[in-house]
């Protein structure tokens, strides 16, 4: 079993607005800046993908549907999220549930999939780390996400990848901050980043 140390605990609970449609409806495409797939949903026909097929023993991968939002300007796009954007569903979609990113900084393409293991049904992120021609495999054993996921099996809680910051330190909003030699992602409440001390992934609280 992987375990995963936290670097911030603080707990602070916020209410959450969710964006309320308003009269013009516009297609989710107006607000793509804010969605960039590799970022968030990874296509089917990226080489990454197509040519190096990331699999699981006992894993079935899981896919995200992008929906309609209606929006009066392209500058509400700012209170869009991706419960209003994005359906986790099982039947094939052009996106992948997960993103792509340098993960440990070696310039080799990285990616974390949500996938369901299929003796339990239980979904759990799963993270494919590039090793010249094959994929090193970390499983996360779970998913922090009380008012999200947890509660509504549709909502999609991640992998969301996010660049490595330029100067190197990750910050959260919610306290803390660590080194980085690559780039993150974030599921649910927790942001993961390598560590190369550690050799492994550990994660960081970012929303609450």
């Amino acid at each position: 079993m992987i375990r995963f140390q936290v670097v911030c605990v603080c707990m602070a609970l916020e209410a959450v607005t969710l964006l309320a449609p308003l009269p013009t409806a516009l297609g989710a495409a107006e607000c793509t800046d804010r969605f960039p797939e590799g970022q968030y949903g990874i296509p089917l026909t990226r080489s990454a993908i197509a040519f190096e097929k990331p699999t699981l023993d006992g894993f079935s991968p899981l896919y995200v549907q992008r929906l309609p939002v209606a929006i009066a300007t392209s500058a509400d796009c700012e209170y869009v999220y991706t419960g209003d954007i994005f359906r986790l569903v099982e039947s094939p979609t052009a996106l992948f549930a997960g993103c792509t990113g340098d993960f440990n900084g070696d310039g080799q393409p990285d990616m974390a999939l949500l996938m369901k293991r299929q003796r339990d049904g239980r979904i759990l992120p799963v993270v494919f780390r590039s090793q010249g021609g094959r994929y090193e495999v970390t499983l996360i054993d779970h998913i922090t996400d009380p008012y999200g996921f947890n509660e509504n099996a549709n909502v999609w809680p991640g992998p969301f990848c996010q660049p490595k910051p330029p100067n190197g330190v990750f910050e959260s909003e919610v306290g803390g901050k660590a080194t980085v030699v690559g780039d993150l992602f974030t599921i649910g409440w927790l942001t993961y980043f390598w560590s190369t001390d550690a050799n492994r992934f550990v994660a960081i609280l970012t929303s609450d």
